[in-house]
């Protein structure tokens, strides 16, 4: 098999390598290797591919049938959607608009006692129709309709296309056909009835696969429409919208539900509004549009809880949590499929409960939480098996497969595929056959022979055609596959298509926001590959490697990086450290194993480190004693002794006493302060940053970009923004504020500083007043820091009086103003933020001022103490008067705190604030 052209075009073997022994069954990600790979997520099993007309409907028996099959392999997406309950919004829009027009022709009819009154009947079975209790409902329609087929035929035809309307939404087609072509009954041959029962037989008819009746009457629901200027020309849009979705015409769907929802905007129906946003929002999913399909998913859940429409909010939060999970964001897909899981048990919609638990449980999977995720996965599997949805049995059983792989119990693994497939088969599923075994073709690898996996893996691949998401899986398990059976070159390249196919997706995602988690999806490509490299003995490509993943959306916006990165860039880590007279520690945790890259100007060496829970562990724990404000030095705290010992002493002998020190931190290293780490020394233990200088960076390319940053004449030198009206009693005013604010302003002259404080310090002067101007920029206020959306992390400020809810400077509003600032300090709480992103590492306040091109930033790691604050930042700004460079100000005013006698010695007061460095 040739091998194409790719990223990573200047990265090959070494001639003369020997072949190493398996990396997959003891990597990175463990004896399941990837996790990334644990999902197979093919094409589109058609459950969401319309709120109005759906395409799973609800059988007699419970079953759940589907029209669009799941043969085509390219379509199908993931873990899908069972929709049973959650065709009201268009049922509604077609019942009100049938329910007005009954109501019109019965303003003659005199109610009177005894004497049934046809239109609080309807509305009284139209409403259990719209809250989910179909059997009720259908009967309560038929026997209506026989009711009034000898006192009212008008009424009994009502009741009729609304019984109608109920079979369809219960996927009873034939029944609906039945029903609407009675020889027996006169059916009307124009007006809103006849386009309704047009529409409500050409979906029966589509559902049967005859599409060439289906047409036919949508065509002349079409002309009816059209001659009546009817208002219900949305709907039959939207139909028509359907069937295109369903024969896979996405463009087409997209067009036909855009005129849906220009036709609901015009009449003013949020129903069908909210129910049009909804499907274009899928569509853009399948369409892999995501950027596109959160802003439509966002603004139909707004709509629909407008409309109090909970089945349209249930949708579109399940499918915002879709689009999250793809876009690699798993916190924020877990939080939307959570809640979207609650809003169906509310409803009762128990399929619908099951696609939401199982989606939750994927989340859980995808953030390590093999525990939830299982726990998430057996309720979804209780609850399909209780309504014998065998097709989400099949998928869900190949779920749980795929986690026992993950733990390493292949033979419990074994098992559960092997009862997926026979659900599969039972449904006639064959995209959830297909994914079943997949499973198999992993677990085939671990078999003496596996000589049966490489031909598995390659039947699933050649289907994928079309689905990267699923092809970079497929790929990254090939690439496995050819390492355990030491086939080096071919493994080689299909580690490189997996990371191709991963860079030519995120290259399609443009909004910034929403290509900050996307990495995590690729994330474990370039694990397994580093990890290959490794055990190649290619430590230093696999250097390159993993730091091509780092910072990469920083470093796009920061206009450094336009394209994908390639490792045929010149990129010297040594020449890097030479020219910043300093030694890089680069960290990569991992499930199994850990690493250290440990560079100065002559050398680089490699260290194994333990795996990433217990790395983390510690690290939580000690963070915990710091907080509790204990004093972790007198104490020679177990947990700051063991990090030191484990993450640093590897390379001590690299790192000489002064040197100043880049660390570039991964995942739970993040939040750790390394200053505060416990080293021994001779006759004493001592904290870290007695020996050296500290600072924090993103990647080793960013730091290639740092430059000795001088003052400038033309600059103005400080902007001071602080000490801000309170915004009442979740923010109050911080005591010390004022004289934090004073001190500062006395390291500058007045005619090189601006100073907005109290009233005006809203979040608008920032703007107003050109930040780019200034060399210092600080802060001193309240902060916020959201670890759901990072960029919603915000410094608080004054209300304005023209918009007093207004009041916080936003992370996503600061990433919009240029700087060219030596320093910025924000002196308030979670300054350095609370969420770490694969490959982008911490965001929140000080990434958004690092995004925003500032050369320095001081950000806080937890709360701190409006006392101490002022006294630490007086010190920094005299040491940066006296011509110290950031990193050795912050330092000088840690360690005068630091060697005090007083309660600021602890590392709680001197330890929360970190320097990061940007370009």
């Amino acid at each position: 098999m040739g091998e194409r052209q790719i990223w990573l075009d200047g990265f090959g073997s070494k001639a003369g390598r020997r072949s190493m022994c398996s990396v997959f069954l003891g990597g990175w990600r463990g004896s399941g290797g990837s996790r990334q790979i644990f999902r197979p997520r093919f094409g589109d099993s058609g459950v969401r591919k319309d709120l109005p007309w759906r395409i799973f409907y609800q059988s007699r028996d419970g079953f759940v049938i589907d029209d669009s099959g799941r043969a085509r392999l390219q379509c199908r997406r993931k873990p899908e959607h069972i929709f049973v309950d959650h065709w009201w919004p268009y049922c509604s829009a077609i019942v009100l608009a049938t329910a007005s027009l009954f109501a019109i022709s019965g303003l003659g009819c005199r109610s009177s006692v005894g004497i049934e009154d046809p239109a609080a009947t309807f509305e009284h079975i139209r409403s259990d129709f719209l809250h989910g209790s179909l059997d009720v409902a259908q009967a309560e329609a038929e026997e209506a309709r026989e009711r009034f087929a000898s006192r009212d035929a008008n009424w009994s035809m009502k009741f009729r296309l609304l019984e109608g309307e109920i079979l369809t939404y219960q996927g009873r087609r034939t029944d609906v056909l039945h029903l609407l072509d009675d020889k027996t009954v006169s059916y009307p041959d124009t007006g809103d009835a006849a386009i309704q029962r047009d529409l409500l037989c050409g979906l029966a008819h589509a559902g049967l696969g005859q599409s060439q009746q289906s047409d036919q009457e949508l065509r002349q629901a079409r002309v009816l429409c059209d001659l009546s200027n009817s208002h219900l020309d949305g709907e039959v849009f939207n139909a028509e919208a359907r069937i295109q979705l369903n024969r896979n015409n996405l463009t087409a769907a997209s067009d036909l539900y855009r005129k849906s929802l220009q036709a609901a905007r015009g009449h003013a129906d949020a129903f069908l509004e909210a129910s049009d946003l909804l499907n274009l929002g899928y569509v853009a999913l399948q369409m892999e549009h995501y950027d596109e399909a959160v802003a439509l998913l966002q603004e139909a859940t707004k709509f629909a809880r407008s409309v109090q429409a909970r089945q349209v909010t249930e949708a579109a939060m399940g499918d915002m949590g879709d689009a999250f999970y793809r876009l690699g964001d798993y916190e924020k897909a877990l939080s939307n499929f959570q809640a979207a899981e609650k809003e169906a048990r509310e409803i009762g919609t128990t399929s619908a409960q099951v696609v939401w638990l199982w989606e939750a449980g994927s989340s859980y999977y995808k953030l390590g939480d093999l525990k939830e995720a299982k726990t998430c996965y057996e309720r979804a599997l209780k609850s399909a098996t209780a309504i014998n949805a065998t097709d989400q049995i099949s998928d869900i059983e190949t779920q749980l497969a795929l986690l026992y792989f993950q733990e390493g119990q292949f033979d419990s693994a074994k098992i559960q595929s092997d009862e997926a497939v026979r659900a599969a088969n039972l449904s006639g599923d064959k995209g959830a056959e297909i994914d079943a075994k997949f499973v198999q073709a992993l677990l085939a690898i671990h078999q003496p022979n596996g000589q049966d996996a490489e031909r598995m893996l390659m039947e699933v691949y050649e289907s994928a055609e079309g689905a990267p998401y699923v092809r970079w899986q497929i790929e990254d398990g090939l690439a496995k596959y050819f390492t355990v059976r030491q086939n080096q070159k071919q493994a080689e390249i299909w580690y490189r298509r997996s990371i191709q196919t991963f860079e030519d997706k995120r290259n399609e995602v443009t909004d910034e926001e929403l290509k900050l988690p996307f990495f995590a999806n690729g994330n474990d490509l370039y694990r397994d590959y580093a990890s290959f490299l490794i055990a190649s003995h290619r430590e230093d490509e696999a250097l390159k490697l993993l730091d091509l993943g780092r910072a990469r959306t920083l470093a796009e916006g920061l206009g450094t990086r336009k394209n994908s990165p390639t490792l045929r860039e010149v990129m010297n880590p040594q020449a890097i450290a030479r020219k910043l007279n300093a030694v890089i520690l680069f960290y990569s945790l991992g499930s199994e194993k850990s690493y250290l890259w440990a560079i100065t100007a002559t050398h680089t060496s490699l260290f194994l480190l333990p795996k990433e829970q217990e790395i983390e562990s510690h690290v939580q724990t000690y963070q915990k004693a710091i907080l509790r404000s204990s004093d972790a030095l007198r104490e020679a705290n177990v947990d700051g002794r063991y990090l030191y010992d484990t993450i640093v002493a590897p390379a001590a002998s690299m790192i000489p006493d002064g040197a100043k020190v880049f660390i570039i931190p991964d995942g739970g290293l993040n939040g750790l302060n390394f200053e505060t780490l416990l080293k021994p020394g001779v006759g004493k233990l001592h904290y870290w940053i007695e020996d050296v200088t500290l600072t924090n960076a993103n990647s080793i390319r960013l730091l290639s970009k740092v430059d000795s940053v001088s003052s400038s004449n033309e600059a103005d030198n400080l902007l001071l923004i602080g000490n801000p009206v309170s915004s009442g009693t979740e923010y109050e005013s911080l005591r010390n504020a004022p004289a934090e604010v004073d001190e500062i302003k006395r390291h500058f002259t007045v005619d090189r500083e601006t100073v907005l404080t109290q009233a005006e310090a809203v979040p608008s002067a920032y703007g107003t007043v050109r930040p780019d101007r200034f060399e210092y920029i600080h802060f001193v206020a309240h902060g916020t820091a959201s670890r759901l959306s990072p960029l919603d992390s915000a410094v608080v400020l004054s209300a304005s009086t023209a918009h007093p809810e207004e009041y916080k400077l936003y992370a996503r509003e600061i990433v919009h103003h240029p700087l060219h600032a030596r320093l910025v300090t924000i002196s308030s709480c979670y300054g350095s933020g609370l969420r770490a992103y694969a490959g982008e590492e911490l965001v929140g306040l000080s990434w958004a001022f690092l995004r925003a091109g500032a050369h320095n930033v001081i950000g806080a790691l937890w709360e701190v103490n409006d006392a101490s604050t002022p006294q630490l930042m007086d010190r920094l700004y005299g040491g940066l008067e006296s011509g110290s460079k950031p990193d050795e100000a912050l330092r000088t005013a840690k360690l005068a705190m630091m060697r005090s006698d007083g309660v600021t010695r602890k590392p709680m007061y001197w330890a929360a604030f970190q320097l990061y460095a940007g370009s």
